[in-house]
């Protein structure tokens, strides 16, 4: 089962970990977040990175996910970066968190197919004036 590891700036890896253990219980198994606080030091984040993919991965490898694109969590992960054996995703959000989640344990994650989950994950809600129950939105 590949490992997953979440990064972030500010409390957001953390969060999101957190809310995952409403739907998945708190025992994730082989996931970690690691928040970049703006007093943390560059340096030790990306040994704290290569730390933490050593402990998620199993043999089958990393997907990291990662808040923004080209940002210091994103950035520090550059040297750890091996195709297939670690891959990182950027721009990451709770969709897509939770489809990998549901879908690693069978091994059938396709990177291209998983962006375009985490893209399809963001929707305007709207509410029709005319017809505004729950089953209009499901």
């Amino acid at each position: 089962m590949k490992g997953i590891l979440l990064l972030s700036h500010g409390d957001m890896a953390k969060g999101m970990l957190q809310s995952a253990s409403i739907f998945f219980g708190n025992d994730i198994q082989q996931v970690e977040a690691l928040d970049f606080q703006i007093t943390d030091d560059s340096d030790a984040f990306e040994e704290k990175i290569g730390e933490a993919i050593k402990r998620v991965d199993s043999g089958d490898g990393v997907i990291i996910l990662t808040d923004l694109f080209a940002g210091t969590p994103a950035h520090k992960t550059t040297k750890y970066v091996s195709v297939g054996k670690v891959d990182v995703i950027c721009g990451m959000n709770f969709p897509l968190f939770l489809e990998i989640l549901g879908l690693r344990e069978n091994g059938e994650l396709d990177l291209d197919s998983l962006m375009e989950i985490g893209k399809s994950g963001i929707k305007m809600w709207r509410i029709d004036q005319k017809n505004d129950s729950d089953d209009d939105f499901f």
